[in-house]
């Protein structure tokens, strides 16, 4: 294995965060990040402190012990596909979030009278949109990071409940709509790539090593 597999690989068997390799050795979170993806190499002076805090070898861990190996030949993600799958379910759980604070009506023998089924529906519709929102977590591989992410998103979704409260309460209508996309904008755009770990343009994958 080359030396950026090798470093994702112990980690992760050993459970550590990459926030916690780069506090150990005095680095930051991206540095580490770029380690493991081969975009960069640790300098000399972090070789040995990097070894010794993966419970390895110097020699194990730039695989200097190995034998050449073959590429895997398993199917490689598809990380664009995978930014927009996340991207689709977050739009889709605000959309159904904001028609869910729009009280359906139907007319019964000349009485209008609030139209509980199409209510229903709705409701079933957020909700397979939010188990989806939720499983697409499951792509971070890091323990630790997808822990934070869970508590970040659901942060985010009390956020857009205040906020469709506030929108149903109040009937704000449109302004409710520019409210909950503009919360879903700042949490695609700001809080997944800076907080999360995950981001949703081709130019932040390519940063990142994903692409």
């Amino acid at each position: 294995m080359s030396l950026a597999d090798n470093i994702r690989r112990r980690r992760l068997e050993l459970k550590l965060s990459q926030e916690y390799i780069a506090d150990q050795l005095g680095v930051s979170r991206q540095a580490v990040s770029k380690w493991e993806s081969g975009q960069s190499e640790p300098a000399a002076a972090n070789l040995a402190e990097l070894a010794a805090l993966l419970e390895l070898s110097l020699a194990e861990l730039v695989g200097a012990d190995e034998q050449p190996q073959a590429k895997p030949q398993g199917k490689q993600p598809n990380w664009i596909l995978r930014a927009n799958l996340v991207n689709l379910s977050l739009s889709m759980q605000a959309g159904f979030l904001h028609i869910c604070t729009q009280v359906p009506h139907k007319m019964v023998d000349g009485v209008r009278m609030v139209d509980n089924d199409l209510i229903l529906f709705r409701l079933t519709c957020l909700l397979l949109c939010s188990i989806w929102t939720s499983s697409n977590l499951r792509w971070e591989e890091d323990p630790v990071q997808r822990r934070k992410n869970s508590y970040i998103e659901l942060a985010y979704c009390c956020v857009q409940l205040v906020v469709a409260f506030f929108t149903l309460r109040f009937g704000m209508g449109l302004v409710g709509l520019l409210l909950t996309g503009a919360v879903l904008f700042f949490y695609i755009f700001y809080i997944n790539p800076r907080y999360m770990n995950r981001g949703f343009t081709r130019a932040w994958l390519e940063k990142n090593g994903r692409i």
